[in-house]
């Protein structure tokens, strides 16, 4: 007997219920593609910024949201004088920024990506998604992916989708 290999499931990003939802998105919004620079962002563009911010969470690994307890932010020591306090939540800040810090939010990696208007489109786009997918008039991509139990299969098969969805109905260059 030949041993086959397991087919993968179907992204659920990829449903033909879920992508006519997003594209009855973008119909109802005329900005859809519209970024924060007023000009119409091409579907490649969006998808290329999709892609990095995948590839930036499968090297950094993904987390859903940091903790309140994490034992890397410095208690609050009320005592120091304001300038100690600045320099070192400026440090913390800095290095939760930097280019070694992992595992990333989805948030977190998103302002290490991009913040114009290939962000703003692509924010666009994965929100759509997921409101096709929850079956909701508006989701919220970001709370979707930090909710209690999500794993990073979800996560890439979203980033994933949303690249592809940008690429097959975004607007040409």
């Amino acid at each position: 007997m030949l041993d086959t290999p397991t087919p993968t499931p179907a992204s659920p990003f990829a449903a033909d219920a879920v992508i006519e939802a997003a594209r009855a998105e973008t119909r109802r919004r005329d900005s859809f593609w519209v970024g924060y620079s007023g000009e119409t962002i091409p579907g490649a563009e969006v998808a290329e910024y999709l892609d990095t911010l995948r590839e930036l969470l499968e090297q950094h690994g993904w987390i859903p949201a940091y903790r309140q307890d994490d034992p890397e932010i410095p208690d609050l020591d009320e005592s120091m004088p304001l300038k100690a306090m600045f320099v070192s939540a400026w440090r913390y800040v800095r290095e939760a920024l930097g280019p070694d810090r992992g595992p990333l939010t989805l948030t977190t990696a998103q302002l290490k990506v991009d913040s114009g208007d290939a962000a703003a489109v692509g924010d666009r786009v994965l929100n759509a998604l997921v409101a096709g997918l929850t079956g909701t008039s508006s989701a919220i991509a970001t709370a979707w992916v930090g909710r209690r139990g999500r794993t990073w299969d979800e996560v890439r098969d979203l980033l994933q989708g949303g690249a592809d969805f940008a690429r097959t109905h975004g607007p040409a260059a």
